[in-house]
């Protein structure tokens, strides 16, 4: 089913609202690991955004650390 004008226009808005979050999401990006955004959207808006940042390395195999 394609979108209709009003879910394109909807969507449209509420991209506006999202993108200086993104960006600074995309911004403050590490360069190992993941982000995240998420929206709560209450009646059709968007009421709340919260903005994730994880760093993620990889542990050398324990008989490379000298353990057993």
């Amino acid at each position: 089913m394609a979108p209709t004008p009003t879910q394109d226009a909807k969507a449209a808005r509420l991209l506006e609202i999202l993108k200086p979050y993104l960006f600074q999401l995309l911004r403050d990006a590490p360069d190992f690991g993941e982000v995240s955004i998420t929206a709560v959207i209450h009646d059709g808006d968007i009421g709340r955004v919260k903005l994730g940042a994880e760093v993620a390395r990889a542990v050398a195999p324990r008989a490379d650390r000298g353990q057993r």
